[in-house]
């Protein structure tokens, strides 16, 4: 469902190495609907919180020893890249008229041209199966795991995109049936965009990074804090969180902390130079709807699951200063030494050994700037 910053600042400090530092990894989630409560908001009544602290502790050991037999485990890589339309699969609950239907997919080969991996890039949420339904699934994105990997080899895996608003699966019902067509018809088109694609060319991979400071207007967000339901930090009336840039040659990639609506993802996406844009919902935060400011309606029930209205235009401005070389914040310029891809026991990482660039870069802009 999401993983608030503080719980990914734990994750990342227990995977990090000598030769990983915490702010080179990014974690993000698929937003699925149909696992564990991650967050804490859908307890078994108001007021109490969901997120089993087994289970919690479980997921942290999991992804900290992900990352570190990854890192163990690096080969070269070739990557292959191309995009596609996908209609069909998704529509906009709220704006219908408003969506983003580009799909980006990566295959990762290794030195002999099999398939490691394939990346998917789509915004869609992963709620085919509906509220009522009771059992433990990855809903759509597991038909789309399936389709890919079966025709290309290698693990599959999603990166969610600006999907708020709500960008929600186009079912007739809430089936497994309609849940398959729609992973399906995803996993299909990456495929077939995948079949022309040439190798990415780049010299060196660029990563900028931000920390910036939201106000939080949503007095609910603070008493859910307070009874204990979230655990996250609010200081000083705002909420921290990060942004993050990574470009290689034509291919970029922007961090999301939370569930934009396409609205501000195609906003995002205009100040991007590449020829392949990629959006990271989720990305190593989960601040609820970033909704544009000018739409921003306290009676709609995505405002109430919303940090506030400022959200969206501090992130837009902070993504479009990286994406320009600048920081609101603290950014780290990175250079690449060496790319590789890493599969262990089902689940891929992409990691790349970097030599840090001795130098900060801070600026001050309208939301200003905020410690780590």
């Amino acid at each position: 469902m999401g993983l608030f910053l503080d719980e990914v600042d734990i994750i990342r400090k227990g995977a990090a190495s000598n030769t990983l530092s915490e702010e080179d990894i990014i974690v993000c989630c698929t937003h699925n609907h149909e696992g564990p409560d991650t967050l804490g908001l859908w307890g078994p009544e108001p007021g109490v919180s969901g997120v089993d602290s087994q289970y919690k502790l479980e997921l942290r050991q999991k992804a900290v020893e992900c990352v570190r037999k990854a890192e163990a485990s690096m080969a070269p890589a070739r990557l292959r890249v191309g995009s596609t339309l996908v209609d069909g699969v998704a529509k906009n609950a709220r704006e219908r008229h408003i969506l983003d239907p580009v799909l980006v997919a990566i295959k990762v080969e290794d030195e002999d041209g099999k398939t490691i991996s394939t990346i998917v890039s789509f915004a869609n949420h992963p709620e085919a199966l509906g509220s009522r339904n009771t059992l433990i699934s990855a809903d759509w994105p597991n038909y789309l795991y399936r389709t890919v990997e079966e025709e290309l080899g290698g693990t599959c895996l999603l990166l969610n995109g600006a999907l708020g608003g709500m960008v929600t699966p186009d079912v007739a019902a809430n089936t497994f049936e309609e849940t398959q067509r729609i992973g399906e018809a995803t996993g299909n088109r990456a495929i077939e965009c995948l079949e022309t694609a040439a190798a990415l060319e780049f010299s060196h991979i660029d990563h900028l990074s931000a920390s910036v400071g939201i106000p939080l207007a949503n007095e609910g967000f603070l008493e859910l804090r307070k009874a204990g339901v979230i655990r996250r930090e609010f200081r000083g009336g705002k909420v921290r969180t990060e942004l993050h840039v990574i470009r290689l040659g034509e291919l970029e990639l922007a961090t999301i902390p939370g569930e934009a609506l396409p609205k501000v993802g195609l906003e995002i996406k205009e100040h991007m130079k590449g020829r392949y844009r990629i959006l990271i919902g989720l990305g190593n935060d989960e601040l609820g709807y970033i909704i544009p400011e000018e739409d921003f309606d306290p009676t709609k029930y995505e405002e109430s699951m919303s940090v506030g209205p400022r959200a969206a235009p501090i992130i837009v401005e902070g993504l479009a200063d990286l994406l320009e070389g600048r920081s609101r914040g603290k950014a780290t310029a990175l250079i690449l030494v060496m790319a590789a891809v890493l599969l262990f026991s089902g689940g891929l990482l992409c990691s790349v050994l970097l030599r840090r660039r001795a130098h900060t870069i801070k600026a001050e802009g309208k939301g200003g700037p905020i410690s780590p």
